[in-house]
């Protein structure tokens, strides 16, 4: 289906309707013609005065019009504009007003762009939609200064988007969607002040692209999404690369610190795995510092003290406890 027909769906030609034609007035001269013919002929008056009733009912209607709330009507008096009618009952000289009839209720209708290029070429086809309504001091331009104005609103929407589209990159529909819909609606407003229309808003509402080029666009999002991943990993590597280059140098210029840091590790790690036995190599206690027969005495009186003082804490939790229990 063509781009033409799918936007008549949603923009109507009708514009106006027309109301109190006159046929009321010519209707009820009949009537009372042939009222006044049955009466001379049949004399009967009930069959007289009920179409006398209805031809004097219809004659009075055709001098009336009722406009509703939501609408707005001008005045063409012999095809000459007369004015603009507001709502309520109205009056009208029959056979010779006739009666234009504008809704300025706000109306949305969709309009879209198919298959087009972009700065970049790429082929999209963007789905939008556009509110409009017709200005209620200006109801007259509306019907008077242009022929149909959703024509001319659907060809300007459709006109003012594939232009946009066509000078701008991809990223920058996808990115800048509301910068776009407020140029087109700056643009649309300024042709639609001249025809009695306020144009209220523009939204693209779908960006549509081929599937071959999506799963392409797919790949290359997931491939930027590792190389990222990846940049992050070798940074954190240098950063704990730096980290390790300051303890080596720390380390290097104080070996007891060395000595104490392996035997901490080595203290975590049997605290870890609970009751485990871990076989040391020889080798290791003395890179360690634990074959130096000096480091090893100052070891186990540290770890000796520490004993000691974690039970003497203990003890005296307990005793506090014992104290406070018997206060009680």
């Amino acid at each position: 289906m063509s781009t033409s027909k799918n936007v008549d769906k949603f923009f109507p030609s009708k514009t106006s309707t027309r109301k109190g034609t006159g046929f009321q007035i010519i209707i009820g001269a009949i009537i009372l013609i042939i009222s006044i013919i049955l009466y001379s002929v049949v004399f009967t008056e009930i069959i007289f005065y009920i179409l006398l009733f209805i031809g004097t009912v219809l004659i009075l209607s055709s001098f009336f019009i009722i406009i509703n709330q939501y609408e707005r009507a001008i005045i063409l008096r012999v095809g000459v504009y007369r004015g603009q009618v507001d709502p309520g009952i109205r009056t009208r000289l029959p056979l010779i007003d006739n009666i234009l009839v504008i809704d300025i209720r706000e109306k949305v209708r969709e309009f879209n762009a198919e298959k087009m290029l972009t700065k970049d070429n790429v082929p999209v086809t963007i789905d939008a939609i556009l509110r409009y309504k017709i200005i209620e001091e200006k109801s007259n331009d509306a019907l008077l200064n242009v022929e149909n104005f959703n024509e001319m609103i659907k060809q300007v929407s459709q006109t003012t988007l594939r232009n946009n589209i066509g000078s701008s990159n991809f990223q920058e529909i996808l990115s800048r969607r509301e910068e776009i819909n407020q140029n087109i609606k700056s643009i649309i407003s300024k042709e639609a002040e001249n025809w009695g229309v306020m144009v209220t808003g523009v939204e693209i509402r779908q960006v549509i692209i081929p599937q071959e080029l999506e799963a392409a666009m797919s790949m290359q999002a997931q491939a930027e999404r590792e190389k990222q991943a990846r940049v992050t990993y070798g940074d954190s590597e240098i950063l704990v690369a730096q980290k390790f280059l300051d303890a080596s140098k720390i380390y290097s210029n104080n070996p007891v610190a060395y000595a104490l840091r392996q035997s901490n590790m080595l203290y975590e790690t049997m605290k870890i795995h609970g009751n485990t036995i871990i076989m040391v190599p020889s080798e290791t206690l003395n890179s360690m510092g634990f074959g130096n027969l000096g480091t090893t005495i100052a070891y186990l009186n540290s770890l000796e003290s520490g004993i000691k003082n974690s039970y003497s804490n203990k003890k005296d939790r307990d005793k506090d406890n014992l104290d406070s229990t018997v206060s009680k």
